[in-house]
């Protein structure tokens, strides 16, 4: 692989993380329609942990500006109670994908379409309700719905970001709020995707690039930082009608390639 591709792949990890376009369907795209191009396992380590780092500097800020009132509300404790409540559910259901076998079948091409497609409409829906509860009106029935929401997240073309965004405004929170709160929910998803994607390579090691995985983390957290700082510095000020137009067009135009 060459630095090209990983800048490449760097850029659509990070650009599409954290935004509600589905980073893996992209990456699936990308690896399956480059010719000749090899998933590398050390690089998607590489990649994720570019992503965490940047979500992490971001979001430490975030929480002295937005959070600090669910925190003071809940205690660390339970705030951190909350984040295992919502993370669970996505774990669920990766491993019941993987234990039935269904992981290669959910990243099939019309899979990837028909999750853009659908789960576009229901963020489109989400945005049409009203702003009106703010982030340290978090229960946890909320982050258990939230959380339930992230589980489709397993299925490439969903969008973790998009899936938690989408529970968020269902529930009624205000898009600044829904971003930080999937943001937040992003660092332990993170986490366990990375782990699991380390317990994978350790298991069947490939020859390291150093150089390549240094440019991979480096690339994917510079484009995480800016792409995550941009969605929460805009994201209120405008509606998620951009993204869902988009993931439209991308459902749609996957489907013609394969059909037409």
């Amino acid at each position: 692989m060459t630095i090209f591709h990983v800048f490449v792949l760097s850029l659509i990890q990070g650009a599409t993380e954290f935004l509600p376009v589905s980073s893996s369907a992209h990456l699936v795209l990308y690896n399956k329609f480059v010719i000749g191009l090899q998933n590398d396992l050390s690089l998607d380590i590489a990649m994720h942990i570019g992503s965490l780092l940047a979500v992490i500097l971001l979001v430490s800020k975030l929480l002295k500006e937005h959070m600090n009132k669910v925190l003071i509300k809940n205690g660390v404790i339970k705030s951190v109670f909350f984040l295992a409540l919502a993370t669970f559910p996505l774990v669920f259901m990766a491993l019941f994908l993987e234990h039935a076998r269904l992981l290669d079948l959910s990243r099939q091409i019309e899979i990837i379409a028909f999750s853009n497609l659908i789960f576009a409409l229901l963020l489109f829906v989400s945005d049409r309700k009203p702003s009106q509860r703010k982030s340290s009106d978090i229960t946890a029935r909320d982050i258990l719905v939230i959380g339930i929401w992230q589980s489709f997240a397993a299925f490439p073309g969903t969008s973790r970001s998009g899936a938690s965004i989408t529970g968020a405004r269902l529930l009624n929170y205000g898009r600044k709020e829904a971003i930080i709160i999937s943001a937040v929910l992003s660092i332990p998803a993170i986490v366990i995707s990375s782990g699991y994607i380390g317990f994978k390579f350790f298991r069947s090691p490939n020859e390291i690039e150093i150089e390549l995985i240094m440019y991979g983390t480096i690339f994917s957290f510079i484009f995480s930082y800016l792409a995550l700082k941009f969605f929460v510095k805009f994201g209120e000020l405008f509606s998620f009608t951009p993204y869902v137009i988009y993931r439209l067009l991308l459902g749609l135009a996957l489907l013609s390639a394969l059909y037409f």
